[in-house]
């Protein structure tokens, strides 16, 4: 029994720049806030400033330029490939080495060392030459393969603890780019060709020989090797489907020279911790106020006219002051010898949903930290191969919990999968590919109740809208309100993530699996049949609560509910004929 048990805590970085500016009245310093991958861990970090740009030619044992070769800095996604002439550019650290692969060579290891041009000569690894590959319907060698073929085997992939298939190629192929939400249970999107095609980016992806919409049911204990099919050579043979390239998933099979079964067991749990590099910073209630009454000044300068301040917060005078009260049941900006407390108190117990008594943090709410939290991860595999001289089987199961970094937002999978290959006869061989998976979304934003893309509109934008002088709750412990003036209409994102997204809820079941033939009439030539296909069942239900304290309320409880299924199925015929000559 193997047994393997990973504690791995997930942190990425996303770098920050800050600047100051008018614009930064809206919301912060004008944060630019990019993903570097999948998960939505934000960390500052400050660029590498000692870079170069490396350029250099990658040839064979005989010097023949090799194209597509891949180039990456070591340790980083940074990569590049080579041109038709073997070229290649790019910008890396001085203190870097550089890992340059092609199919059917052996990787070799470049260090740096502040050089601006780099040679490299690969060998030629006769082993991996004979390995067996998936392109398209068929299987071949790499020795056979004349496209641009990327491999990534399972032990690669268990390097990263993800349970998204799709986020495990994150870094792993040249040239192939994964965009995440970050949000648990979402699909991701793969970028193999680039951007900019009119019908569509996303790729086709293909699982055991049959084309499927996306991956979010596979577990990743469950691959034995993903293939990245790039150019036209090599995903022809799906025709218009591949414009964009083509992924092409294979699970386990077992194997039928073992004569044994084999149990392995993968636990694999860890954290993601947003704010492990500190919450990102928007502008502090004084520094807001301040820039607040300088774009009155701009405002007059521009148009000539002198200089009226009257913010109903920060009052009329040319230095901004801070009120005792944001809002204090209908009044903004108010001094506490301006309201009768006994009053407002009373009229808050008579009728508390429309009643809210707001002091200014002077010390700035940060609306990040306050909509996040330390997220677990956890997976559970147990897998079972083995097989003798007439057949080969697989069996799996699998369950995985994550927690979302947002309050109320986590994510389930549970999977069952078999797979076995049999010898009817010498010439003929049967086999199926089946699954089962069962996933739930509680509390996730975006289509479908989050098993989509998140949308627009989410919580995360509203922790950047809301003003950080405004408290997460008002003095009664109630969720404070955006009622106070002046400051636009944003909405409180703790509130909303707490009372309705605590409820939302996406959960489905489906099946996916192919059944095939395989026929060898005479030697050399082989017939494949295979039906395949899948089917689905989503229910989804959101709720919104009535809440009257945004500065655009919501007046009313509301209520939607959907389901959805869908089958799809392939049959698919191929002949092969392989022969030796000479």
């Amino acid at each position: 029994m193997n047994l393997k048990c990973d504690c791995n805590s997930l942190r990425s970085k996303t770098k920050t720049n800050l600047g100051l500016g008018l614009l930064a009245l809206m919301v912060c310093f004008g944060s630019q806030l990019s993903l570097a991958n999948s998960s939505t861990i934000i960390k500052l970090e400050v660029d590498n400033i000692f870079q170069s740009t490396v350029t250099g030619t990658v040839v064979d044992s005989e010097g023949v330029p090799l194209p597509g070769a891949n180039v990456i800095e070591k340790g980083t996604t940074n990569g590049t490939q080579t041109d038709f002439d073997g070229n290649f550019s790019l910008e890396v650290a001085d203190d870097a080495t550089l890992v340059i692969s092609y199919i059917g060579f052996l990787t070799q290891e470049v260090a740096v060392d502040g050089q601006s041009s780099i040679n490299v000569q690969l060998g030629e690894d006769s082993a991996q030459l004979d390995e067996v590959i998936v392109t398209g319907y068929q299987t071949e060698t790499k020795r056979e393969t004349t496209a641009a073929v990327s491999i990534v085997k399972a032990e690669e992939l268990a390097a990263i603890p993800s349970g998204n298939v799709e986020q495990q190629l994150q870094g792993r192929v040249a040239g192939v780019t994964v965009l995440s939400n970050g949000q648990p249970g979402t699909t991701s999107q793969i970028r193999v060709r680039g951007f900019g095609a009119f019908g569509g980016n996303e790729p086709l992806y293909v699982v055991d020989g049959v084309p499927v919409n996306n991956t979010e049911f596979l577990n990743p204990d469950d691959i034995e090797t993903t293939t990245v099919l790039k150019d036209a050579a090599a995903a022809s043979i799906y025709g218009a489907r591949a414009a964009n390239g083509v992924v092409v998933y294979s699970t386990k099979q077992g194997s039928k020279t073992k004569r044994r079964t084999t149990m392995s067991l993968n636990i694999s749990s860890g954290v993601t911790d947003p704010n492990s590099g500190g919450a990102p910073q928007n502008m502090n209630p004084l520094d807001m106020a301040r820039y607040t009454h300088i774009a009155y000044e701009n405002n007059a300068a521009a148009n000539g006219t002198a200089v009226q301040y009257s913010h109903p917060q920060y009052g009329s005078n040319p230095t901004p002051v801070f009120p005792d009260y944001l809002h204090a049941d209908g009044q903004n900006g108010v001094s506490a010898s301006e309201i009768n407390l006994a009053e407002i108190q009373a009229n808050y117990a008579a009728d508390p949903e429309n009643v809210f008594l707001i002091r200014p943090n002077l010390r700035g709410t940060n609306w990040y930290k306050a909509l996040t939290r330390i997220a677990p991860l956890s997976r559970f595999s147990l897998g079972f191969d083995g097989g003798n001289e007439n057949g080969r089987f697989y069996v799996g199961i699998s369950a995985q919990t994550q927690a979302g970094i947002l309050l109320n937002n986590d994510f389930e999978r549970y999977t069952a999968r078999f797979n076995s290959e049999w010898d009817v006869a010498p010439w003929l061989s049967i086999g199926e590919n089946f699954q089962v998976t069962y996933r739930s979304v509680v509390g996730g934003f975006g289509g479908q109740g989050g098993v989509e893309g998140a949308d627009d509109e989410s919580v995360i934008l509203s922790a950047y809208r809301m003003p950080t002088i405004i408290p997460v709750r008002d003095e009664f412990g109630s969720f404070a309100s955006t009622r106070a003036a002046g400051f636009n209409n944003p909405r409180n994102p703790v509130r909303q993530q707490t009372l309705n997204a605590g409820d939302d809820k996406a959960y489905g079941i489906g099946g996916f699996g192919n059944f095939y033939v395989l026929i060898k009439p005479v030697e050399s030539l082989t017939f494949r049949s295979s039906l395949g296909g899948g089917y689905s069942n989503s229910h989804n239900v959101n709720y919104n609560f009535r809440y009257l304290g945004d500065s655009e309320p919501e007046a009313s409880n509301s209520f939607s509910e959907g389901s959805s299924y869908s089958f799809n199925w392939t049959f698919t015929n191929t002949l092969a004929y392989e022969e030796l000559f000479g």
